[in-house]
């Protein structure tokens, strides 16, 4: 098991008082697997991402308890400049938005080479041909522009030793996006973390990013968590999928499996919303009702305002992880008897 998150339960303190963000979030990946991580915008997804690399402000955020296991090693309990050694060793992260994360004042090489250059550093990589540099910070340089050549060429940028000249606005989104990828995978990561990596593209260009992605877990043995709210991507991508929903993982299984047979009422939901090609005008099933405020959320199952089967168990007590099936569980109280 590479990630496996145990019972994580984070908080932010607002004007509005306490809002309980994550309550009870378990989590498995293995190593090797793209594991989707889907739901409603607002229902925990990036926050559960940050949690692992510890990215979250505290305050104003605040994890109460849980565990974040990497390898069998508890991530929470790290010091500060541990960490950031972790991370850049063994951690890489692809945010929404490559336009608003790449700095337009400066050239691809500056800030490619500056990610390899503190990747390096913080990681006390010293591995392959990093050697044998010379103790001199030309050389040092030299070797990692090097590298970033290596990189662009990874993630598919024609003539990357030019393209490294440019700057991000000469660059499309697709490609803006590919530079991303490389700046992740300037540690040689064992996980990468892909915060909704396609939002901003086109059809087209999301087909060639997710291809991307999966030829470099085949090449480079990466694991990957990819947080997305499209099924389409989850069923072309992924292995397996968790789907969240108010801060918790309410079922969790491989992609064919859930989406043949999924268990909870609220994944039943999502995918009664996806139109297919045998999808007639008006036939489209949505969700009632909104996400609950996390300020003050329901009591028992957070989505029994909204579900079809609730009972008064559910407005009750808080469903228990039940196993459903091969590598399949769900939070749900409509299975009690499975074991």
């Amino acid at each position: 098991m590479l990630l496996d998150i145990r019972n994580l339960h984070l908080e932010f303190q607002t004007f509005d008082g306490t809002s309980k963000i994550l309550v009870g979030v378990n989590l498995q990946l293995q190593r090797g697997d793209i594991l989707a991580l889907v739901g409603e915008t607002g229902c925990g997804k990036s926050m559960t991402a940050l949690s692992i690399p510890r990215l979250i402000s505290m305050p104003p955020g605040k994890i109460t308890q849980g565990q974040v296991l990497f390898e069998g090693e508890d991530l929470l309990q790290k010091p500060r400049s541990e960490m950031r050694k972790f991370r850049a060793k063994h951690l890489g992260m692809i945010f929404q938005d490559p336009t608003t994360n790449l700095n337009p004042l400066f050239t691809i090489r500056e800030q490619l080479v500056d990610a390899v250059l503190y990747q390096c550093h913080a990681a006390d990589k010293v591995s392959g041909r990093w050697k044998n540099f010379l103790p001199s910070a030309r050389q040092l340089r030299q070797d990692a522009h090097a590298r970033a050549v290596e990189l662009m060429q990874l993630v598919g940028i024609p003539d990357g030793k030019r393209r490294l000249e440019d700057y991000p606005h000469q660059f499309s989104g697709g490609m803006r996006q590919r530079v991303l990828i490389a700046m992740a995978l300037a540690g040689s990561p064992d996980l990468l973390i892909a915060d909704e990596p396609t939002t901003a593209l086109d059809v087209t260009i999301q087909a060639q990013i997710l291809r991307l992605m999966a030829d470099l877990v085949k090449r480079l043995g990466l694991s990957v968590l990819l947080i997305t709210h499209n099924l389409g991507v989850v069923a072309k991508t992924c292995e397996k999928a968790a789907v969240m929903y108010a801060g918790r993982v309410v079922e969790q299984a491989p992609v064919r499996e859930l989406f043949l047979n999924p268990k909870h009422p609220y994944t039943q939901g999502l995918l009664q919303a996806v139109p297919t090609k045998h999808t007639n005008r008006g036939e489209l099933a949505g969700i009632p009702g909104s996400l609950p405020d996390l300020a003050n959320p329901p009591s028992g199952c957070r989505f029994h305002p909204r579900c079809p089967h609730a009972t008064e168990i559910c407005r009750q007590q808080v469903p228990p992880t039940i196993t459903v099936g091969p590598e399949h569980s769900t939070s749900c109280h409509l299975y009690p008897e499975a074991t």
